[in-house]
Protein backbone atom coordinates (compact mmCIF):
# COMPACT_ATOMS: atom_id res chain seq x y z
CA UNK A 1 0.00 0.00 0.00
CA UNK A 2 2.88 2.38 0.97
CA UNK A 3 4.55 1.61 -2.62
CA UNK A 4 1.34 2.25 -4.22
CA UNK A 5 0.75 5.80 -2.28
CA UNK A 6 4.78 6.86 -2.89
CA UNK A 7 3.85 6.04 -6.99
CA UNK A 8 1.16 8.03 -7.18
CA UNK A 9 3.14 10.78 -4.92
CA UNK A 10 5.61 10.59 -8.13
CA UNK A 11 3.73 10.81 -10.64
CA UNK A 12 1.77 13.13 -9.26
CA UNK A 13 5.05 15.49 -8.38
CA UNK A 14 6.12 14.76 -12.20
CA UNK A 15 3.11 15.75 -13.57
CA UNK A 16 3.08 19.05 -11.74
CA UNK A 17 6.96 19.13 -12.87
CA UNK A 18 5.86 18.76 -16.68
CA UNK A 19 2.53 21.54 -16.15
CA UNK A 20 5.13 24.08 -14.68
CA UNK A 21 8.00 23.48 -17.00
CA UNK A 22 5.57 24.00 -20.43
CA UNK A 23 3.73 27.01 -18.43
CA UNK A 24 7.54 28.25 -18.34
CA UNK A 25 7.92 27.82 -21.71
CA UNK A 26 4.78 29.68 -22.91
CA UNK A 27 5.75 32.45 -20.63
CA UNK A 28 9.19 32.78 -21.65
CA UNK A 29 7.92 32.08 -25.29
CA UNK A 30 5.51 35.04 -25.09
CA UNK A 31 7.98 37.44 -23.94
CA UNK A 32 9.08 36.37 -20.44
CA UNK A 33 7.45 36.98 -16.68
CA UNK A 34 7.86 41.25 -16.92
CA UNK A 35 6.21 41.35 -20.54
CA UNK A 36 3.56 39.29 -19.17
CA UNK A 37 3.00 41.23 -16.35
CA UNK A 38 3.37 44.39 -18.71
CA UNK A 39 0.53 43.21 -21.07
CA UNK A 40 -1.62 42.15 -18.62
CA UNK A 41 -1.44 45.76 -16.15
CA UNK A 42 -1.40 47.79 -19.88
CA UNK A 43 -4.60 46.18 -20.64
CA UNK A 44 -2.51 43.78 -23.39
CA UNK A 45 -0.16 46.01 -24.80
CA UNK A 46 3.60 46.41 -24.12
CA UNK A 47 5.05 49.63 -24.01
CA UNK A 48 6.50 49.80 -27.67
CA UNK A 49 2.76 48.99 -28.97
CA UNK A 50 1.71 52.19 -26.74
CA UNK A 51 4.17 54.61 -28.13
CA UNK A 52 3.63 54.02 -32.09
CA UNK A 53 0.25 54.53 -30.83
CA UNK A 54 1.00 57.56 -29.51
CA UNK A 55 3.11 58.29 -32.55
CA UNK A 56 0.13 57.71 -34.92
CA UNK A 57 -2.04 60.47 -32.58
CA UNK A 58 0.53 63.17 -33.68
CA UNK A 59 0.55 62.54 -37.05
CA UNK A 60 -2.60 63.56 -40.01
CA UNK A 61 -4.43 61.06 -42.18
CA UNK A 62 -5.61 63.50 -44.37
CA UNK A 63 -8.91 62.34 -46.96
CA UNK A 64 -6.76 61.10 -50.16
CA UNK A 65 -4.71 59.22 -48.05
CA UNK A 66 -4.56 55.18 -48.42
CA UNK A 67 -3.80 53.37 -45.20
CA UNK A 68 -2.36 50.10 -44.13
CA UNK A 69 -3.42 48.51 -41.04
CA UNK A 70 -2.39 46.00 -39.28
CA UNK A 71 0.15 44.23 -36.95
CA UNK A 72 3.84 43.97 -37.58
CA UNK A 73 3.34 42.18 -40.87
CA UNK A 74 2.33 45.64 -41.81
CA UNK A 75 4.33 47.53 -39.93
CA UNK A 76 7.75 46.62 -40.89
CA UNK A 77 6.82 47.50 -44.65
CA UNK A 78 7.55 50.23 -46.28
CA UNK A 79 4.10 50.76 -48.32
CA UNK A 80 4.81 54.03 -49.34
CA UNK A 81 8.09 53.66 -50.77
CA UNK A 82 7.16 50.08 -52.15
CA UNK A 83 4.11 51.47 -54.09
CA UNK A 84 6.08 54.61 -55.12
CA UNK A 85 2.87 56.42 -53.50
CA UNK A 86 3.08 59.39 -50.99
CA UNK A 87 -0.26 59.59 -49.93
CA UNK A 88 -0.06 55.35 -48.60
CA UNK A 89 0.12 55.69 -44.71
CA UNK A 90 1.55 52.98 -42.31
CA UNK A 91 -0.45 52.47 -39.51
CA UNK A 92 0.53 48.87 -38.65
CA UNK A 93 1.81 48.08 -34.93
CA UNK A 94 3.64 45.29 -33.90
CA UNK A 95 1.55 43.59 -31.72
CA UNK A 96 -2.11 44.40 -32.72
CA UNK A 97 -4.68 42.23 -32.30
CA UNK A 98 -8.55 42.85 -33.13
CA UNK A 99 -9.05 44.27 -29.66
CA UNK A 100 -6.09 46.79 -29.89
CA UNK A 101 -7.26 47.74 -33.52
CA UNK A 102 -10.85 48.22 -31.89
CA UNK A 103 -9.49 50.58 -29.45
CA UNK A 104 -7.41 52.62 -31.59
CA UNK A 105 -9.84 52.79 -35.19
CA UNK A 106 -11.61 55.52 -34.30
CA UNK A 107 -8.46 57.83 -35.03
CA UNK A 108 -8.19 56.26 -38.49
CA UNK A 109 -12.13 56.76 -39.05
CA UNK A 110 -12.15 60.48 -38.23
CA UNK A 111 -10.14 61.46 -40.55
CA UNK A 112 -12.55 59.88 -43.60
CA UNK A 113 -9.44 58.48 -45.63
CA UNK A 114 -9.68 57.26 -49.53
CA UNK A 115 -9.01 53.53 -48.56
CA UNK A 116 -7.91 51.02 -46.18
CA UNK A 117 -5.61 47.76 -46.45
CA UNK A 118 -6.76 45.18 -43.57
CA UNK A 119 -4.63 42.83 -42.54
CA UNK A 120 -5.28 41.57 -38.59
CA UNK A 121 -6.08 38.24 -36.67
CA UNK A 122 -3.25 36.12 -36.68
CA UNK A 123 -1.95 37.65 -33.17
CA UNK A 124 -5.35 37.09 -31.53
CA UNK A 125 -4.13 33.01 -31.52
CA UNK A 126 -2.35 34.08 -27.96
CA UNK A 127 -5.26 34.98 -26.35
CA UNK A 128 -8.52 33.62 -27.80
CA UNK A 129 -10.26 30.89 -30.51
CA UNK A 130 -11.34 32.07 -34.46
CA UNK A 131 -14.65 32.48 -32.93
CA UNK A 132 -14.17 35.76 -31.32
CA UNK A 133 -11.65 37.17 -33.87
CA UNK A 134 -14.30 36.74 -36.29
CA UNK A 135 -17.00 38.82 -34.12
CA UNK A 136 -13.96 41.26 -33.68
CA UNK A 137 -13.79 41.35 -36.91
CA UNK A 138 -17.07 42.21 -37.91
CA UNK A 139 -17.35 44.83 -35.20
CA UNK A 140 -13.82 46.72 -36.85
CA UNK A 141 -15.43 46.35 -40.59
CA UNK A 142 -18.93 47.42 -39.50
CA UNK A 143 -17.15 50.41 -37.74
CA UNK A 144 -15.31 51.65 -40.35
CA UNK A 145 -18.42 50.93 -42.87
CA UNK A 146 -20.74 52.76 -40.11
CA UNK A 147 -17.70 55.97 -39.26
CA UNK A 148 -16.23 56.42 -43.25
CA UNK A 149 -18.65 55.05 -45.22
CA UNK A 150 -16.67 56.73 -48.51
CA UNK A 151 -13.48 55.03 -47.72
CA UNK A 152 -12.41 51.95 -49.75
CA UNK A 153 -11.77 49.24 -47.33
CA UNK A 154 -9.66 45.81 -48.59
CA UNK A 155 -9.63 42.73 -46.79
CA UNK A 156 -6.36 41.25 -46.79
CA UNK A 157 -5.68 36.96 -45.31
CA UNK A 158 -3.57 36.58 -42.75
CA UNK A 159 -0.02 35.10 -44.21
CA UNK A 160 1.66 31.21 -43.47
CA UNK A 161 4.11 30.68 -41.10
CA UNK A 162 6.50 28.04 -41.38
CA UNK A 163 7.49 26.11 -38.01
CA UNK A 164 10.13 24.38 -39.90
CA UNK A 165 12.34 27.41 -39.11
CA UNK A 166 11.64 28.42 -36.23
CA UNK A 167 9.15 26.78 -33.90
CA UNK A 168 6.47 29.25 -32.85
CA UNK A 169 2.94 29.20 -31.19
CA UNK A 170 0.67 29.57 -34.07
CA UNK A 171 -0.20 26.98 -36.75
CA UNK A 172 -1.22 27.03 -39.95
CA UNK A 173 -3.94 24.71 -39.64
CA UNK A 174 -6.03 27.88 -37.38
CA UNK A 175 -4.56 30.24 -39.86
CA UNK A 176 -6.21 28.39 -42.70
CA UNK A 177 -9.69 28.16 -40.66
CA UNK A 178 -9.48 31.89 -40.12
CA UNK A 179 -8.73 33.03 -43.40
CA UNK A 180 -11.95 31.00 -44.46
CA UNK A 181 -13.88 32.89 -42.19
CA UNK A 182 -12.43 36.38 -42.66
CA UNK A 183 -13.37 35.37 -46.23
CA UNK A 184 -16.88 34.71 -46.21
CA UNK A 185 -17.34 37.64 -44.13
CA UNK A 186 -15.85 39.48 -46.70
CA UNK A 187 -18.52 38.39 -49.16
CA UNK A 188 -21.04 38.75 -46.52
CA UNK A 189 -20.06 42.48 -46.28
CA UNK A 190 -19.77 43.09 -49.93
CA UNK A 191 -16.03 43.84 -49.67
CA UNK A 192 -12.85 42.81 -51.85
CA UNK A 193 -10.95 40.02 -50.27
CA UNK A 194 -6.92 39.70 -51.36
CA UNK A 195 -5.79 36.51 -50.60
CA UNK A 196 -1.84 36.91 -50.23
CA UNK A 197 -1.75 34.13 -48.38
CA UNK A 198 -1.61 32.15 -51.18
CA UNK A 199 0.89 33.97 -52.94
CA UNK A 200 3.59 33.07 -50.01
CA UNK A 201 2.96 29.12 -50.00
CA UNK A 202 4.99 26.71 -50.58
CA UNK A 203 3.61 23.35 -51.37
CA UNK A 204 2.84 22.02 -47.91
CA UNK A 205 0.78 25.24 -47.42
CA UNK A 206 3.89 26.83 -45.10
CA UNK A 207 5.12 30.17 -45.14
CA UNK A 208 8.00 29.73 -48.25
CA UNK A 209 11.61 29.25 -46.27
CA UNK A 210 12.52 31.70 -48.86
CA UNK A 211 10.88 34.20 -47.47
CA UNK A 212 11.54 34.23 -43.87
CA UNK A 213 13.93 34.32 -41.37
CA UNK A 214 11.65 33.80 -38.65
CA UNK A 215 8.65 31.55 -39.52
CA UNK A 216 6.80 34.49 -39.07
CA UNK A 217 7.77 37.89 -40.32
CA UNK A 218 8.52 38.34 -43.99
CA UNK A 219 11.39 39.71 -46.02
CA UNK A 220 11.65 41.83 -49.19
CA UNK A 221 10.84 38.95 -51.50
CA UNK A 222 8.05 38.65 -49.81
CA UNK A 223 7.42 42.25 -49.75
CA UNK A 224 7.43 42.97 -53.38
CA UNK A 225 4.73 39.58 -54.69
CA UNK A 226 2.44 40.97 -51.61
CA UNK A 227 3.09 44.91 -53.27
CA UNK A 228 2.96 43.68 -56.93
CA UNK A 229 -0.65 41.77 -56.26
CA UNK A 230 -2.16 44.72 -54.63
CA UNK A 231 -0.62 47.95 -57.60
CA UNK A 232 -3.38 47.15 -59.48
CA UNK A 233 -5.75 48.36 -56.64
CA UNK A 234 -3.70 51.11 -55.91
CA UNK A 235 -3.02 52.67 -59.19
CA UNK A 236 -7.23 52.11 -59.78
CA UNK A 237 -7.63 54.47 -56.04
CA UNK A 238 -5.43 57.02 -57.51
CA UNK A 239 -6.98 57.57 -61.20
CA UNK A 240 -10.07 58.27 -58.81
Amino acid sequence: MKNKIKTLLGISILGNLILAGALFYLVQRLGGIKFMVHRITAGGLAGVYENRKNLFDHMSIEKDNIIFLGDSITEYGQWAELLQNSKVKNRGIAGETTWGLLRRLSTITESQPKAIFLMIGVNDFLFTDRTEIIQNYTKIIQQIKSETPNSQLFIQSVLPINTNVKNTVFNNKEINLLNKSIQELAAKEGLKYLDIHRLLKNEKGELDANFTADGVHINGAAYTIWKDAIMPHILALASK
